[in-house]
């Protein structure tokens, strides 16, 4: 698996007036220097990218919005002027971020990158769907707005998914005591597998406390499944009920258990709680 479909283009009304100009997933986290040093800053994006590039991927599919297209490409695109200047002044700190920076260039340098603006956010599944003429084999789907400390489970999941036959999407799963917000998963167990046989966008009675996080495995036939699923929760086409479609047409879903801590940075007091946790994870 060598696609990955990255969505960046909500609103992020949630986080205002932070987001105005500049989308959720150029919030910066702290992350490991490679001098050993104290911990450097870097947005969201930078960190999903990198992690999934140390993951094998090299096609991705960065979905942008309309008023913060250009604060995304403008970051991860290669500036060879700036690391110039950085260069002449030669300090110590412009050292380090010569190097973070250049070893960014590289790898994006080594990929191939589409950027696909969303002119009006009508959803996770609308975002996805937009991705589908640059996706021709299987894939991996990751919210923009996610931070994940860890990425071992990236190809556990590719693993699976690939070891399922006939398997069309995996899932991502959390057993949690709190379950508003989220999209739930009922699952079953199967020759040592967890086979989903229902998943529901945010219900008001959930009927398990697996809830599903924003990082997926799919076959190309999801993009079918989201022209033929209504419009769902608050109004917009969800990736969740697209999900329902395939297991109602009796596609194989599975899923991965996961324990390790992850944030939604979707709101300021759960983001705070991400960028806290990114610093005493790396600081020295």
């Amino acid at each position: 698996m060598k696609t990955a479909v990255i969505t960046t283009g909500g609103l992020g009304t949630r986080l205002l007036t932070t987001t105005k100009e500049n989308p959720k997933t150029m919030l910066p986290l702290y992350d490991k220097s490679y001098d050993g040093g104290d911990p450097m800053l870097r947005p969201l994006i930078e960190l999903i990218f990198n992690n999934l590039y140390n993951c094998g991927f090299r096609k991705f599919c960065i979905i942008v919005g309309s008023k913060t297209k250009s604060s995304i490409l403008h970051h991860m695109s290669i500036d060879e002027l700036f690391l110039d200047l950085l260069k002449k002044r030669n300090s110590f700190y412009d050292k380090r971020f010569i190097k973070t920076l250049s070893t960014l260039y590289k790898k994006i340098n080594n990929c191939e990158i589409h950027w696909i603006e969303q002119p009006t956010p009508m959803g996770f599944g609308h975002a996805l769907l937009s991705a589908k003429k640059f996706v021709d084999d299987d894939f991996l789907l990751h919210a923009g707005d996610t931070y994940f400390p860890n990425y071992d489970f990236i190809p556990q999941l590719i693993k699976l998914s690939k070891k399922t036959q006939n398997s069309s999407c995996g899932l991502l799963l959390q057993s949690k005591k709190h379950l508003k917000g989220y999209g739930i998963a009922e699952i079953q167990k199967k020759k040592n597998m967890n086979i989903v046989f229902n998943v529901e966008e945010k219900p008001k009675l959930p009927k398990s406390n697996l809830v599903i996080l924003p990082v997926y495995t799919f076959k190309p036939n999801i993009f079918d499944a989201l022209k033929r699923t209504k419009i769902g929760h608050n109004k917009e086409l969800q990736v969740t009920d697209a999900i329902k479609t395939l297991i109602n047409s009796n596609e194989k879903v599975i899923a991965l258990k996961m324990t390790k801590l992850w944030f939604d940075i979707g709101t300021p007091h759960n983001y705070f709680k991400a960028f806290t946790y990114s610093y005493k994870q790396n600081k020295i």
